[in-house]
């Protein structure tokens, strides 16, 4: 039987379909960019005629170097920053040329971004799924829609075409006590194989972690707190704004343990088409636990505090100051993601259609003023997340340089949240009423159209454009009155141009050009949810939102040399030009469509390959990331040329690896630059404590040996003990060791 080029075009340059549709020219071109990525215009294509700075991280690139997680994998990679935090990454997620959540996340074509754009449970997901990871960086809603501002990234799956069974086993701590994740144990085991001569493909996963945690969240009280009079033991501190504080322990461990289960199904249908089926569940559960209190009374006994009364523990004197139950909670949360899709060619046509699902659940528990870290009164939150996603495209090819794909999507999220009182926050069962509840859905249909030519040798181009219809509507607030209905028209275009004046054996250069603009649609956290961080800052909802829009282009040169030997090079310099308008920012504690600011700067990265084991890869970024004019909160005036939160002036990151297929190796540095977490730079005066974004030096090793069926691998992970807050403590130096088979 004959293979269905779909299934092969997603791979390799393999097939005869596939040179058309890939338009490649000569055998030193489709040498050289051997990787096809699918996520720049949905359908194969050559790196040298992708829009923009597009990277493809294959499995070889995920093996030689510590990835738990699926998002673990982008680490170091030009323009894109990963969470750093305490292990298990709640808000796990990505950055792209500076913009907060401003990219799409997908997993195998599945949008995980939800109501609130969310995509929590990649911290569920181990890399050991991975076959390879897609990014392509710059304006992406031509095609993806709202919430691809910067950029989309595609965490693709391995598919078996044989028998092939593997699992794995690893346990790591911290080198001191306290320092990192305790007791961190990861497992994960996959059963593929193919059946009926190959047409069908089946393969089974399961993933998990367990730890005890690590304290990430200091507990304090104001230094004129009365709640701890004729207590000792309080370490001065401050916060971020300089204002005095008195650390006075901490708010415990966060224990946690993840599960991810997925089975998926490709069949061929005939010669021409291939169904794709997969359920995956994926869950998370924390809980702080093992509280620490540095006071001590005057006999020299712990002590926890007397600033409410009311409680009393055997291990306690009096309840805990507010404080210490401010940071702390209990969480649960559930994902079940169902997905079909099917693609048929006609000839060198392709029609593509999909239909996926995704359910959440998350409840979270959290304490009231009045309780202490072993329990007491606190309140619930149960919050329901459902997205549908269908799609149907459709790529005419006109010639093998020529092509034109249109399609249509339409995107529904829906929202609910019961929220109630509990009689022990430590325990979701002691309900005792329903405080109130709300709903919300946003709804977004749109067309897309893409054109996709190539003029010679050395010109290709790509023209798309999409009209989207955003619609918000069900809001209800038990305890408010009703919100009125959204409506929002936008069109979002993007042109490319890419040029290859010179390619032959030994070099190949490209230069590209791209540009467009992108939106975002405001959340429904950001139009109704009224929030307190940890460190006290409020926040309210804006019912009256509308979407945020980027304007953006980039220019870039990609140089490779040596292609033939092993010694053979790649060079990427982009520089990159992003305006915002009607950016949603928080102005005293209230969020506005009042922002106007500017991205720009630079991605370099550097690949060598070094006597064809081994290697060196360096990149670098610089991010200008500034407001554009004045902001004025009350009589506080936040100027222009302020520097955006959460986005470094800086990042890099260089690796050395090694990988012969039995001894593999890497050592690797990854750095960032500081990070304002508000508009208002004056205010923060004070890094390395709690609730800053500190500048850091990250230096990670891994090691490992291949036998026949056994695997043996070693990470070490923050080498030099760096110590620094990205909001939390983070993680200081441990290991990590796995022994993995395969057959």
């Amino acid at each position: 039987m004959i293979k269905p080029v779909c299934v092969l075009s997603c791979i390799l340059l393999a097939s005869d379909l596939d040179a058309q549709v890939l338009h490649t020219t000569s055998p030193q071109e489709q040498k050289l960019l051997q990787a096809v990525t699918t996520i720049t215009t949905k359908l194969p294509t050559t790196i040298e005629q992708a829009p923009g700075n597009t990277t493809i991280i294959n499995k070889h690139d995920i093996t030689i170097r510590p990835n738990y997680r699926f998002t673990d994998t982008l680490q170091g990679y030009e323009g894109v920053l990963q969470p750093k935090g305490r292990g298990l990454e709640t808000f796990d997620g990505a950055m792209i040329r500076g913009i907060n959540n401003g990219a799409l996340l997908m997993v195998d074509g599945v949008v995980l971004n939800d109501i609130n754009n969310n995509t929590k449970m990649l911290t569920a997901m181990r890399a050991h799924d991975l076959e390879r990871v897609e990014i392509t960086r710059g304006a992406s809603s031509a095609l993806y829609g709202s919430g691809a501002l910067s950029g989309v990234i595609n965490f693709i799956t391995a598919m078996p075409d044989s028998l092939a069974v593997y699992g794995s086993l690893g346990y790591g701590n911290p080198f001191s006590t306290n320092g990192a994740p305790e007791n961190l144990t990861n497992w994960y085991l996959s059963v593929g194989d193919s059946f009926f001569n190959k047409v069908l493909r089946i393969k089974a996963t399961y993933g998990g972690s367990f730890s005890s945690g690590y304290s990430a969240d200091n507990a304090w009280v104001n230094t004129s707190d009365n709640g701890i009079d004729n207590l000792s033991g309080a370490m001065p501190s401050h916060k971020t704004d300089g204002t005095p504080i008195l650390i006075v322990g901490d708010m415990g461990h966060q224990r946690y343990n993840t599960h991810d289960a997925r089975i998926k199904a490709q069949a061929d249908i005939g010669t021409s088409g291939v169904l794709d089926a997969w359920v995956q569940y994926s869950s998370y559960n924390y809980i702080h636990h093992r509280q620490q209190s540095f006071l001590r009374d005057h006999s020299g006994s712990v002590a926890w505090g007397n600033k409410t009364s009311g409680f009393t523990n055997s291990n306690a004197n009096g309840s805990a100051p507010y404080a210490y139950v401010g940071g702390m909670g209990n969480e649960r949360y559930n994902q079940v993601i169902s997905a079909l899709s099917y693609k048929h060619y006609f000839r060198n046509n392709l029609w593509h259609t999909s239909l996926n699902h995704i359910y959440g659940n998350d409840i979270w528990a959290g304490p009231s003023s009045g309780a202490s870290p072993f329990g007491g009164a606190g309140s619930k939150q149960d919050h329901h997340y459902n997205t549908t996603n269908f799609e149907s495209y459709f790529a005419l090819y006109f010639s093998k340089h020529h092509s034109l794909l249109f399609g249509t999507q339409n995107r529904l999220s829906n929202y609910k949240q019961n929220a109630y009182n509990l009689s022990d926050w430590r325990n979701f069962s002691s309900t005792t009423a329903l405080a109130k509840t709300i709903t919300g859905a946003h709804n977004f249909l749109g067309v897309f159209l893409h054109y996709q030519g190539q003029f010679g040798k050395y010109l290709s181009t790509g023209l798309s454009g999409r009209w989207d219809l955003w619609q918000g509507f069900n809001y209800t607030d038990t305890t408010k009155p009703n919100a009125p209905n959204a409506t929002h028209n936008q069109f979002s275009p993007k042109f490319s141009l890419n040029f290859t004046p010179f390619s032959n054996n030994y070099a190949t250069t490209i230069i590209k050009a791209s540009g467009g603009s992108s939106f975002r649609a405001p959340t429904f956290s950001q139009k109704f949810r009224d929030y307190v961080r940890n460190d006290g800052a409020q926040t309210s909802g804006n019912p009256n939102l509308k979407p945020e829009e980027l304007y953006s282009y980039d220019i870039g040169l990609e140089q490779a040399i040596f292609l033939k030997s092993n010694f053979n090079a790649q060079l990427k310099l982009y520089y990159f030009d992003s305006f915002f308008t009607n950016a949603i920012t928080t102005i005293g504690k209230n969020l506005e469509n009042a922002q106007r600011a500017r991205i720009n700067g630079i991605e370099l990265s550097y690949r060598q390959k070094l006597f064809g084991y081994g290697g060196l890869f360096a990149s670098y970024t610089f991010y200008n990331a500034k407001l554009t004019q004045d902001l004025v909160s009350n009589s506080q005036v936040i100027t222009a040329g302020n520097r955006l939160p959460g986005v470094p002036e800086h990042s890099g990151y260089v690796q050395l690896y090694y990988d012969d297929s039995k001894v593999l190796g890497s050592l690797s540095c990854e750095m960032a630059s500081k990070r304002y977490k508000d508009l208002a730079n004056i205010s923060q005066k004070v890094w390395g404590v709690y609730s800053s974004n500190d500048a850091y030096y990250l230096l990670d090793m891994r090691l490992g040996y291949r036998m026949k069926y056994l695997e043996l691998s070693a990470n070490l992970t923050n080498l030099l003990d760096y110590k620094y807050y990205s909001y939390y403590r983070a993680p200081g130096r441990a290991f990590y060791l796995e022994v993995a088979s395969r057959f």
